[in-house]
């Protein structure tokens, strides 16, 4: 149960970590400033869940 767990802690992880460094990428090129922020924000928040999730995977 617990290697299961880990195992899908990881893989949560690196999609939350690859998801926001793919959009990390697109900051910058948005049309208006709101959105840019936006974008940026969602960035920031999917690579802290990433880090949260490592940290509780150990």
């Amino acid at each position: 149960m617990q290697d299961a767990r880990f195992r899908y802690l990881l893989r949560l992880a690196d999609t939350s970590l690859v998801l926001g460094q793919r959009l990390g990428e697109w900051v910058g090129h948005a049309p208006a400033l709101e959105e840019d922020l936006g974008l940026a924000n969602l960035a920031l928040d999917l690579i802290g869940q990433a880090r949260l999730l490592l940290t509780y995977a150990g």
